[in-house]
């Protein structure tokens, strides 16, 4: 679990406080609550800027942006403010993934070697076995372990499989959780050649296009095109500014973690999620291949993983998430299907301290008993 700062626990004893003063409070007092914690929350842990959006019963009741997304000329953050989301990516990717079985274009049981032939595994049995399924769960028993930043040295994605898969094994396959951003571009490029596309053109028109998430974008370029976007920060109490470039990495992984994206989008993917895979009264994902999503595959340390989602739980309940952090940016997303609520946090400083702490206020005061 992560660990309570002080500033965590200041939090913590305020959400604590007001969760059992008045638990009659309507929707809209709970919001100002809900507001005013997130915000204390912010200035404790020091963090420059973030944006919260909410979703309760297939309606948007909460999207805010807190404190500023450009410290050195005061703009602050807003609904509309682009985000690197990082890892949470990889929830869309494994749902390109599932679209693309429910069209035809592969199964989910397919070999990588089928789309890509050049792909092997050190480890003969996991070479054998391995499949499109297996690269989506993190059970390939294959862990990412090569040096941080390595991957900034080279721009195409072959380029980076092949180096990748030099790693060896650790644990076994279909049997340990071993996290892995590499695997994730394997199936991003067998999804692509399915498609006979690029990844890009592939998650535009089956995922974010159907949603109207008209304002995310696939690059930090395109990115520092628009008005509204957030630089990322790092450091102590006194935030450094990071430097985009430390982005650019982002293109060449974008099915492990490059979709950039504003609040006001991922409300509406989060809505997706929480709606059992139903949008705007229309089901968008076959509920076999929805249901697939949420099925655990591989047991982690502290809950499963299905495909894209870890799942654990939350007092008794289970939640269904994906967090994500690159240099100066972190993310989270999650969902409660029996409580039909959901949440996006997005931030610009790569800490889950501010994330989690949102998502504790949010359930404290929404969650019916």
């Amino acid at each position: 679990m992560e660990r309570v700062t002080a500033g965590s626990f200041v939090f913590l004893t305020l959400v604590g406080f007001l969760s059992c003063e008045n638990p009659a409070l309507t929707l809209e007092q709970k919001l100002i609550i809900i507001e005013q914690a997130i915000e204390t929350a912010r200035r404790a842990e020091h963090v420059p800027g973030v944006v919260v959006g909410i979703i309760k019963d297939d309606s948007v009741v909460f999207v805010k942006g807190f404190g500023l997304r450009n410290v050195e000329a005061g703009l602050p953050v807003t609904a509309q403010t682009l985000f690197p989301i990082a890892s949470v990516t990889k929830t869309f990717t494994a749902l390109a993934a599932v679209l693309s079985a429910e069209k035809g274009n592969l199964s989910l049981d397919d070999s990588p070697g089928k789309f890509l032939p050049y792909f092997t595994l050190r480890d003969p049995d996991a070479n054998a076995g391995v499949t499109l399924r297996d690269l989506l769960s993190h059970r390939t028993g294959v862990p990412d372990t090569l040096d941080v930043g390595w991957y900034e040295r080279y721009s195409d994605r072959e380029t980076l499989i092949r180096i990748a898969m030099l790693s060896g094994t650790r644990g076994g396959f279909r049997k340990d959780f071993n996290y892995n951003n590499y695997m994730y571009l394997v199936a991003g490029e067998m999804i692509a050649r399915s498609h006979n596309k690029t990844f890009e053109r592939v998650l535009t028109d089956l995922v974010l296009k159907p949603l109207g998430m008209n304002s995310s974008t696939l690059s930090t370029e395109a990115m520092m095109q628009t008005l509204d976007f957030s630089f990322g920060y790092a450091g102590g109490l006194e935030r450094t500014r990071v430097p985009l470039r430390k982005l650019d990495y982002l293109s060449a992984l974008l099915p492990a973690g490059g979709v950039i994206s504003s609040a006001n989008d991922m409300v509406r993917w989060v809505r997706l999620m929480a709606g059992g895979g139903v949008f705007e009264g229309k089901r968008l994902v076959p509920e076999e291949g929805f249901r697939e999503m949420l099925m655990p595959h591989v047991k982690t340390e502290e809950g499963s993983y299905g495909l894209g989602l870890f799942i654990e739980e939350w007092n008794g309940r289970k939640v269904y998430f994906h967090h994500g952090g690159v240099p100066g940016f972190g993310s989270r997303f999650e969902f409660i299907p029996d409580q039909r609520l959901g949440l996006i946090v997005l931030t610009n400083i790569n800490d889950q301290r501010l994330p989690i702490q949102v998502r504790t206020i949010v359930y404290s005061h929404l969650i019916a008993e």
